[in-house]
Order: C-alpha cells, then sequence, then structure tokens
C-alpha cells in the first residue's frame, strides 16, 4: 500500500445490490482494502441484500431499511448517505446505479464541503427496452447530474458509446471493464447430481424482464424433449410473471455462492437471454468455469462472447432465436467452446486490472499524480 492511498476514505452506496453490483463489490473489496486500508472502505447497502456481500466484515457496511423500490426506502437511503457523509468524511463517494446515483448526487449538492463523486450506472437507464419517454426522461437526468459528477465509469465499451450518444462530456467518462478473481470458490460437495441426457442449460439472474428469463421458459417449454433448465434467482426490480414452469424447467431461488459453483460444474451451457445488459457477470462466470455461453446481441454481451469460439450469439431478441440457438448448442463441441471462454476470460477480465483503472480514476478526481500509482500484477 503506497503513501498517496493510505488512510483514503470511500464510500459506496447502492440502492440495490443483489446480482451484478454485489459480485462488483466482492471481487474489488479486498484489493480496495489492501490499497486504502480495511477500516477506510464502507458500503452503504439494503440489509436485506447483506448476505450477498461475501467475505466483507460487518464493520465495512452500512445497512438501511429497504422495503422495496418505493419512496420510503429510497428517503432511508438518501438520509443514511447524507448520515455517513457527514460522520466519517469520505474522500470519495462512489455510488453505484440509476436511483442511488439520482438521489445521492441531488442529497449531496446540499453538502457545502461535499466529496468527490464517482458515478457507475452499470447500465444506462435510457437504454432499457421501455418507452421514448420515459428513455427521454432518463437521458435528461442523466445529462445534468454529470455536471455535478467527477467522473462517470462505463462498465464497457457499449454502455461508453451510449454515453457519448446521449451527450454526456467524454471528459466526464472512464472506461473501467469490470473483472473477476481468477480462483472460485469451492464447490458445496452436497450439490445434488444433475442426472438427465438432455442439454443441461444453466440461468442465473435476477427473474426480471431486463434479464428475459420468460424468453427462456417459452423456448424450454418447445424444446421440452432436449433440454433440462435450472434457473437460480428471484425478482429484484418487479414481481416475477404469472408463468407456469414447463416441467423440464426447475426454478432454484437464490443460491450461496458455492451452490452456484457446483451448478455451474454441472451444466453444459449457460444462457444469458437478456433484453439488455450494461456488462454482464454472469458471462464471465461462466468463462472462468469453463463454460460456453448463449446470449443475445444485446448490450455489452459481444463484447465478451465470441460467438462461434467461447459461445453462441442470437439474433434477434426474442424465443425463437434462443430456440434456434439451443438447438444449434446441441450440435456442437461445447466443452472446446468452454475452454476457449476459460482463455480469454484469463486474458481480459482480471480483477486486477480493474482495480488499478479505478485507481486512475480516483487519483484524477483527487488530483493525485498518476505516476505515483501502486504497481499491481496484471
Amino acid at each position: 500500500m503506497t503513501h498517496e492511498f493510505s488512510g483514503l476514505r470511500i464510500v459506496h452506496v447502492a440502492e440495490t445490490v443483489r446480482g451484478g453490483i454485489a459480485t462488483y463489490f466482492n471481487e474489488l473489496h479486498s484489493l480496495q482494502c489492501q490499497t486504502f486500508g480495511q477500516e477506510n472502505v464502507h458500503y452503504l447497502v439494503p440489509s436485506d441484500h447483506r448476505d450477498d456481500l461475501i467475505g466483507i466484515s460487518d464493520a465495512n457496511i452500512v445497512p438501511f431499511d429497504r422495503s422495496g423500490r418505493n419512496l420510503a426506502s429510497l428517503m432511508r437511503l438518501a438520509l443514511e448517505t447524507m448520515q455517513q457523509v457527514r460522520a466519517t468524511r469520505p474522500d470519495i463517494v462512489h455510488v453505484h446505479s440509476t436511483l442511488a446515483g439520482i438521489i445521492v448526487r441531488i442529497m449531496l449538492m446540499l453538502v457545502r464541503k461535499r466529496p468527490a463523486v464517482v458515478y457507475c450506472p452499470h447500465g444506462w437507464a435510457f437504454s432499457r427496452d421501455t418507452s421514448w419517454l420515459s428513455n427521454y426522461v432518463a437521458k435528461l437526468a442523466e445529462w445534468s447530474l454529470a455536471k455535478v459528477t467527477d467522473r462517470i465509469i462505463c462498465i464497457s465499451r457499449n454502455e461508453y458509446a451510449a454515453a457519448r450518444e446521449a451527450g454526456i462530456p467524454e471528459e466526464k467518462l472512464n472506461l473501467v471493464l469490470s473483472g473477476m478473481r481468477n480462483e472460485r470458490l469451492s464447490a458445496d460437495p452436497r450439490t445434488l447430481n444433475w442426472n438427465t441426457p438432455k442439454l443441461k442449460v444453466l440461468f442465473i439472474g435476477r427473474l426480471d424482464r431486463q434479464k428475459g428469463y420468460d424468453f427462456l421458459i417459452e423456448a424450454a417449454e418447445e424444446l421440452d424433449s432436449t433440454i433440462d433448465v435450472r434457473m437460480i434467482g428471484s425478482a429484484v426490480v418487479s414481481e416475477e410473471g404469472d408463468h407456469t414452469l414447463p416441467p423440464n424447467v426447475t426454478l432454484l431461488g437464490w443460491l450461496a455462492r458455492t451452490s452456484i459453483e457446483a451448478q455451474l460444474n454441472l451444466a453444459d451451457i449457460v444462457v444469458i437471454p437478456s433484453r439488455w445488459e450494461a456488462f454482464g457477470f454472469v458471462a464471465i462466470e461462466a468463462m472462468r468455469a469453463h463454460k460456453p455461453i448463449l446470449a443475445f446481441r444485446a448490450g455489452a454481451l459481444p463484447e465478451i462472447v465470441e460467438n462461434g469460439t467461447t459461445g453462441l450469439i442470437c439474433d434477434p431478441v426474442g424465443p425463437q432465436a434462443l430456440v434456434m440457438g439451443l438447438k444449434e448448442a446441441a450440435r456442437i463441441d461445447l466443452p472446446a467452446l468452454g475452454e476457449a471462454g476459460y482463455q480469454r476470460f484469463i486474458s481480459m477480465f482480471s480483477v486486477n486490472r480493474t482495480h488499478e483503472q479505478l485507481l486512475k480514476v480516483y487519483a484524477n478526481v483527487l488530483r493525485l499524480s498518476s505516476k505515483r500509482l501502486p504497481k499491481l500484477a496484471l
């Protein structure tokens, strides 16, 4: 740890962490603690999502009560953020996702000696498959709030390009690809085997419209005799739709990380049927586990998955393209694609690289000399 960053205080703020943001925190935490000091890295997160943060001490977590995506919960997030800023006087508030980004940045405008503000949308609201008006309002809000943000972190080239297209000034933007550690947690040995002659298809993610889980259910119903599907996750943003699951689909709910690793070991292929995706941690989790990926040509996924080399890219977004992709997956050498995916993961998605690039952003924000940044092995 260098003197330049020793003692730097940072508070990460998120309105929800379930899914990719929890993975982002879990992967970066030990590196940020080594650099800044464990006592100087804190997370303001929903109390009911605390267990999603693995290996992070209670001393580093500031919980707030969240009963859903409603006004009362958002007000508690705002008040707890202001209290933490006054109590700990952080050097940087690193805020994650759209709702937290709006609330926290507006609240910090009221602070006379405010900390530096770094914002990571983890997927632009204006890039979602929603109405023109909704996207326009989201774009206007992000463009306006960029003026009071020191730096905006884009986690994929797709997200960076969308920001530029929306008119967000390039001098506010930094591209920092997300990464993960090479090491996986040990798989839970108590996990039952997945005994079936069918293609074993695994889905991991929120059961929200964005993630396209409904497409997978439709495809599974059509391919009942040839695929067997396991779905890990539950709804976060919205309630699951009224879907009757076909007999070849099993809903497992959220599982412990060790159980997820066990399911990855058992699967033949990981399907990511998202309608839009800012990055896609599940993709690099699958690659790290030597598993091929089937995904749509949506958001950042084509940046991660090489069609025909590390997985299959389907187009257009919809159940029939997914059916065709699954039929093709049954005919090709999936283990070979999985091995190629692992090699791509090793070469491109190191969390050490993510950490070093974030340090450069922090240094720029705080006007530290980038020449004296700690050198990390990539």
